[in-house]
């Protein structure tokens, strides 16, 4: 808790950045807003056309009871701590039931752990996992992380009852709370961790324990999770993502040891030059890496949870590694196919890790595991020190900036007027403009990605990769990933939806955006604009 306030003072509003600040933050303050007036939570009024079912798709998949009680805040002064209140509420309940969990083996498997290497080990798995959401940039991620060690826990229960309750509560708040991709490895990374317990015990327990929780869990979801199914598989992620795509975000083997260890330190000495699958893998060391090697070198006999941790972090690091073959095979299984990113797997890879360090007997001195555990601890920590932001992919200072300091709130309260309740915007960006440092461009007053929800603008389409085709406003795909178009498609566009609106980037130095359509001159809206104190 005393270093979540640290990271609040460093910076407020510490997990406001990306996808959680472009896709996140807009859709709780819709979600909230909603549930304030009475209305329902699962329709989107602002993306993709408006009248938008977010139950229908998987991105937007998250009604777990916290995220819907945190979004109240909506409408209330604290509205842009919506996302941190959510980030330290699953944080608390990932390290109580980790402390649980140590609390529990440390009992039943008569560790010699004491509650300062406990305590240790959890401290670096809690904060893991502020780096990893920091850097990843999806609250969702947390929902996922949060979860396993109470479903570990429920899986090591020696009654039937406590076992089965504690998986099937935990993955429900898993399936409700969680992203989709770490959702999918993590229960079948689970169904291994049970399998192989149950093998070690020679009793069936543990892997009935877990399957008959889970389908518990999927059961009393079923409502909710035929839609979000249908959805998908209406949409065009589910086709799967190219062979090249999928292989150009693989991790170089050689790099993963480099990474996992000295993560952190790679920034300081390659400022920039780190690709962006290099980087996310780099977020995935922790500050108990180092004490991989005490546990590894200790001539204590290996039991059998100790060997299914390690199987596990083994696997988990080839996917993480990706090699060409595993790709192929990835292209022809549902779901896999979809998958882009490889650094979901460090969720699970950074879980068994910790649980592997708690269980394992170290071997070396003492002293010497002492003096590794600080340095590990350092390795992680001091560089973070000597950057100006948190380790994240993009920053979006300037539409951080924006929401921040007000002055959002006050361009859409005069742009606003110009649009009729019923107007359809379209964002068009050129190419040009987009390609140079493309992450400090005005998204936020353009009403691109999400923030169209924050504007309170109906706009014709959105930032989600697994939208329903028969969902889409438009048949013209977005020429941007985050909703935009590109100008060449406006002829394309006006020839199917005659009376959609366009929000232009003219360009940037000084900054201009135009409001225009098909019959009526351009708008020019550098009025409105905010103070070039704010300009990127």
């Amino acid at each position: 808790m005393l270093i979540f306030a640290c990271l609040q003072v460093w910076r407020p509003y510490f997990f406001l950045t990306d996808d959680n600040l472009t896709g996140g933050f807009p859709l709780f303050t819709e979600i909230g807003n909603h549930l304030l007036h009475g209305q329902s939570p699962f329709v989107s009024d602002y993306l993709f056309g408006g009248n938008y079912d977010l139950l229908r798709d998987p991105t937007f998949f998250g009604w777990h009871p916290v995220y819907l009680l945190v979004s109240l805040l909506a409408g209330t002064p604290f509205r842009l701590a919506m996302v941190d209140v959510d980030a330290f509420i699953m944080i608390m309940l990932a390290t109580a039931g980790f402390v649980i969990l140590a609390h529990y083996l440390r009992r039943e498997m008569s560790l010699k752990l004491t509650d300062g290497w406990l305590m240790f080990y959890c401290m670096s798995f809690s904060y893991s996992m502020i780096v990893m959401t920091t850097g990843a940039s999806w609250m969702a991620f947390l929902g996922n992380q949060s979860a396993m060690p109470w479903l570990a826990l429920g899986i090591l229960q020696k009654t039937w009852r406590r076992g089965i309750g504690l998986v099937t509560l935990f993955s429900l708040h898993h399936i409700l709370g969680g992203h989709l991709a770490p959702l999918v490895s993590s229960s079948i990374f689970f169904s291994f961790f049970a399998g192989g317990i149950s093998l070690y015990q020679k009793s069936t327990r543990p892997l009935a324990v877990w399957l008959g929780g889970y389908a518990l869990a999927v059961l009393i979801l079923l409502p909710l999770l035929v839609p979000l199914i249908h959805g998908f598989y209406a949409s065009s992620r589910s086709q799967g993502v190219i062979l090249e795509d999928m292989q150009a975000n693989n991790i170089p083997a050689l790099f993963f040891p480099t990474s996992l260890f000295c993560g952190m330190a790679l920034w300081i000495f390659h400022p920039g030059e780190l690709p962006h699958t290099t980087y996310i893998l780099a977020l995935g060391s922790c500050a108990a890496a180092w004490c991989l090697i005490p546990a590894l070198v200790s001539r204590a006999k290996w039991r059998g949870l100790e060997m299914v941790c390690l199987g596990l972090m083994v696997f988990v690091a080839i996917l993480i590694i990706r090699p060409l073959w595993i790709t192929k095979l990835m292209v022809h299984l549902p779901l896999f196919k979809s998958m882009r990113w490889p650094f979901r797997e460090l969720l699970q890879f950074q879980f068994f890790l910790h649980l592997f360090l708690l269980i394992r007997p170290p071997g070396l001195t003492i002293r010497t595991q002492r003096r590794i555990a600080v340095f590990s601890a350092t390795v992680l920590v001091v560089p973070l020190f000597l950057f100006v932001y948190p380790p994240t992919f993009n920053h979006m200072q300037l539409d951080r900036k924006l929401l921040l300091t007000g002055e959002l709130d006050s361009y859409w309260n005069r742009v606003r007027p110009l649009l009729k309740p019923t107007d359809r915007v379209a964002v068009l960006i050129p190419w040009k403009l987009y390609e140079d440092d493309r992450f400090q461009k005005p998204y936020s007053l353009l009403a691109s990605f999400n923030y169209s929800a924050l504007a309170r603008v109906t706009n014709a389409a959105g930032y989600s990769p697994t939208v329903p085709k028969d969902q889409r406003y438009t048949k013209t795909n977005p020429g941007y990933y985050f909703g935009a178009y590109t100008p060449e498609q406006r002829s394309a566009l006006l020839e199917e939806r005659p009376d959609l609106k366009f929000l232009t980037l003219e360009s940037l130095e000084p900054m201009k955006i135009t409001l225009s359509s098909r019959d009526e001159p351009a708008i020019d809206l550098t009025p409105y604009l905010p103070t070039q104190k704010t300009a990127p």
